[in-house]
């Protein structure tokens, strides 16, 4: 084995790269680094695959994944659903990593630059699922996504999955969304590639 496959992981069937891989190395000269925390994969990612995977969309399903990161969700879901799918993230800095990624795993994914506040009802409105992993990670977070979620829901987006490991942010806004949209509040247990407990929101809406 080179040292360049020794610097690849396999995870869920998808290649990584780690972070002492050239490419990931190139980038981070090359690129801006991430800003808003999209400098790796969290775990909250693999919580929602073990979701889909027990509940998985029907084939070709259109699919937006927000706060995206590196996009490793997203990559899954083209992958191995075939999903149409669009990962969304206020950080352009973190889209050459998706990229390289998904070019690595031979998955086709859209990417498009925004904030959770300026996502048009148009676009959701295309949407059969909304993901997103550890993305209500400061206070000031819960307000737009709870908005977002609302303005998902009002213009059909039939499933929406938010993944945490129960910071107070996601804690709260899970609160309002069982409230308003009678979500559910999953406690889960991860165990591949890492233990990790965590929690799913889960709305559906048909």
């Amino acid at each position: 084995m080179s040292s360049e496959e020794k610097q690849l992981k396999e995870v869920r069937g998808l290649k990584l790269y780690k972070k002492k891989h050239t490419t990931i190395k190139k980038l981070l000269k090359k690129t801006s680094v991430p800003e808003i925390h999209g400098d790796k994969v969290w775990f909250s990612s693999y919580l929602i695959m073990d979701y889909l995977e027990k509940n998985p969309p029907a084939k070709k399903s259109n699919i937006m994944e927000i706060g995206c990161g590196w996009g490793i969700l997203s990559i899954h879901c083209a992958k191995v659903f075939k999903a149409n799918v669009v990962a969304v993230d206020a950080d352009k800095n973190v889209f050459p990593f998706l990229e390289k990624h998904a070019e690595l795993n031979k998955a086709k994914v859209k990417s498009k630059v925004s904030r959770f506040e300026t996502l048009k009802g148009s676009l959701l409105a295309e949407q059969d699922m909304i993901l997103g992993g550890d993305i209500c990670f400061w206070n000031e977070l819960m307000d737009p996504l709870f908005k977002l979620i609302k303005k998902s829901v009002k213009n059909g987006v039939k499933t929406i999955i938010i993944a945490d490991p129960g910071r107070s942010p996601f804690l709260k806004l899970a609160k309002k969304c069982k409230k308003q949209f009678d979500a559910e509040l999953l406690e889960v247990e991860l165990k591949d590639p890492m233990e990790e407990d965590g929690y799913l929101l889960v709305i559906h809406t048909d």
